[in-house]
């Protein structure tokens, strides 16, 4: 009994401290401590790069260790004296690093190994990273990530292709910890820079009073129509994603109010949880921000972060017309009523007096666009979040609220960052090992050398590897897995990696652990599984969208690739679209029976697949049964206006 208790406490996850008096003052100075320390290193400071990866993981450390209970039944309301020692032991690693950084980024493993003082802060790094991301994430992640350390470790004993060479423990610990192949790789080199900078921005705009203004013109210009609490939590969810990009906590922000207004309108709770929970995962792939899974794509791919977002927006529209579609016909179905134009804003209004609050996101946008770093642009972007909240007085930032997004943002970055160290652990695994060429072989023999079964590997990775965990992580594990596989199948680095930040992203609505969809369930008084089930088939159109910009990039519209097909393929998309939500719920003009709704499904899907052929046999499917709904729809008129003569 006793061991199952303590089995049952390792697999707990932790809670994060609610702090006052003196806890909370000392987290809120080291949290912005660091936020000046990125700030300064985004704009004038110059520091060696491994360095400021070290400083960023040591800051990430120790806040973790004062912000997460070791356990969620642990005293949230202080902060022990034993998490202050890890938080200083967390320090002390940073001081070494920093004091032999030169030694470290100059020696050659083969004539200088590891002394006995680096090894035990090695391994004092590895402790603190795989602890403190089970207390703030849960065990998933840190499993994954010792998973692939012991194959690296006892790989050798291995029979067959998993075979590798033997590595000795202080070259695995060298590899992982002194190098930029391990923990200090490119995931958190992102979450270190652009992602960091970008939670940062989205702390500020959340306090500068943008997000009253994004809820007054969602009301203003969605709410009159019919389904209009739906459309309104759509609207809401999608602003608030494109700069927060956490599905989790965009639906805990935007849910508290539209879930409730939604079930008010007559929407039951199932579907009204399902809706916000799909509009907020949105967020992560729409731009101009999107999520940090798209900035992690900047330094895994090597893609400019312009081109990302430019591929991204009408993969992006469509998801969110795909949503609008579903709520119009089940309002059209149902006859749920808009909402009443007393409790509606005036649009003009909203926008004359909240709209300068889309200057910071326009700057920006401009400056993402005209090249500039995502990190300097971040930084611009700040600032005009903060000169624009000046220019009202009901908006002006104090020093105080200055202070509060500071230190929200370091605390916000906490479980990107630690998911990156871990995921960074992987990545040693797997270049150490040379196991990510083996996976590669092992899906293209899978697949049978086949582009689709390997994609549809690819997507399931994506939805088991995201079960629980946040995005990033998510996209990173799977990129490192399965990408080799994709490129050797012919896809260029746009598409593979784009393919997986969908997918990744999606994994926060896909049973049978949908973190959105759950969150969401909880805000509706509803059952999560019915939740999670129902948030799929109402995005069943964002499944299909990755497919579409595989086997025809043209989808993605880059000035480079634009052409008169490209229009065709839009235009046809948002047909596809169209038909597929009419048969999602089962309307097109009037309700229909289950033999439309499968032929609406089947030219839904054949708009959407990039061929000329299936293209015009799914015009031609959906325009027949179009023309007679919309005969049905007439004659149904002429008999009520018949019978009404009677």
């Amino acid at each position: 009994m006793v061991l199952n208790v303590k089995l049952k406490e390792l697999k707990e996850q932790g809670a994060k401290r609610k702090l006052s008096g003196t806890d909370k003052q000392i987290v809120r100075v080291i949290a912005v401590v660091m936020s000046l320390y990125q700030l300064a290193q985004a704009t004038f400071l110059t520091v060696q790069p491994m360095l400021h990866y070290s400083i960023h993981l040591t800051f990430i450390l120790i806040l973790a260790s004062l912000m997460y209970t070791p356990f969620a039944s642990s005293d949230r309301t202080r902060i022990p004296v034993r998490d202050y020692v890890i938080g200083g032991a967390a320090m002390a690693t940073g001081v070494y690093f920093f004091m032999n950084m030169a030694r470290f980024i100059t020696r050659w493993p083969q004539v200088d190994p590891l002394s006995m003082p680096d090894i035990v802060i090695g391994i004092t790094i590895l402790v603190l990273v795989f602890c403190l991301t089970r207390r703030a994430m849960g065990y998933i992640l840190p499993l994954i990530g010792l998973i692939f350390l012991a194959y690296a470790f006892f790989g050798h004993l291995l029979p067959g292709t998993l075979y590798h060479r033997r590595l000795l423990p202080v070259d695995l610990l060298d590899q992982v910890v002194f190098t930029i192949n391990g923990i200090f790789s490119s995931p958190l080199v992102a979450a270190s820079t652009y992602v960091f900078m970008f939670v940062l921005f989205g702390s500020f705009f959340a306090l500068s009073g943008a997000g009253d203004f994004f809820y007054k013109f969602s009301m203003a210009v969605a709410g009159r129509y019919a389904g209009g609490a739906g459309k309104v939590a759509i609207v809401t969810s999608g602003l608030f994603g494109m700069i927060n990009g956490s599905p989790t906590a965009n639906v805990v922000t935007t849910g508290s109010f539209t879930i409730p207004m939604m079930k008010r309108s007559g929407y039951d709770s199932e579907f009204a949880g399902a809706i916000n929970a799909v509009a907020a995962t949105g967020g992560g792939i729409m731009p101009p921000i999107m999520g940090t899974a798209a900035f992690l794509m900047v330094e895994m791919a090597g893609i400019p972060y312009r081109t990302i977002a430019l591929a991204a927006a009408f993969p992006g529209v469509l998801y969110y017309l795909a949503l609008l579609l579903v709520v119009h016909f089940r309002a059209k179905k149902r006859n749920l009523q808009g909402l009443e134009q007393k409790d509606l804003p005036n649009a003009m209004k909203t926008l004359k007096e909240g709209g300068i609050f889309l200057l910071p996101i326009l700057v920006l946008v401009v400056m993402l666009m005209r090249g500039y770093t995502a990190s300097l642009s971040a930084f611009v972007g700040i600032i005009a979040v903060i000169v624009t909240a000046a220019l009202r007085k009901s908006t002006r930032m104090s020093l105080q609220t200055i202070i509060k997004a500071l230190e929200d943002g370091a605390l916000s970055s906490i479980i990107v960052s630690l998911s990156c160290a871990v995921a960074g652990c992987v990545i040693a695994g797997l270049m150490t090992t040379g196991l990510s060429g083996k996976l590669a072989s092992l899906i293209l023999s899978i697949g049978g050398g086949k582009l689709l079964p390997a994609l549809l590997l690819t997507a399931l990775i994506c939805t088991l590897l995201g079960m629980g965990m946040p995005v990033a992580a998510a996209y990173t594990l799977t990129a490192a897995l399965c990408i080799p596989s994709l490129y050797e199948l012919g896809l260029q680095p746009l598409e593979a990696h784009m393919f997986v930040v969908y997918f990744s992203t999606l994994s926060a609505i896909t049973p049978p652990v949908a973190v959105a969809s759950y969150a969401a369930a909880g805000i509706a008084g509803a059952d999560a599984a019915r939740v999670g089930w129902k948030a799929c088939f109402i995005g069943l159109t964002s499944f299909l969208v990755p497919f579409m910009f595989v086997f025809q990039p043209k989808m993605m519209i880059l000035p480079s690739n634009f052409s008169v097909y490209s229009l065709w393929i839009m235009c046809t998309g948002v047909l596809g679209v169209y038909a597929l939500c009419s048969g999602i719920e089962g309307y097109l003009k009037t309700e229909i029976g289950i033999v439309k709704r499968i032929l609406l499904l089947a030219a839904g899907v054949l708009l959407m697949y990039p061929e000329t052929i299936s293209d015009f046999v799914g015009l031609g499917l959906f325009v027949a049964l179009y023309m007679l709904q919309s005969s049905l729809g007439r004659r149904g008129k002429d008999e009520n206006k018949t019978a009404a003569i009677s």
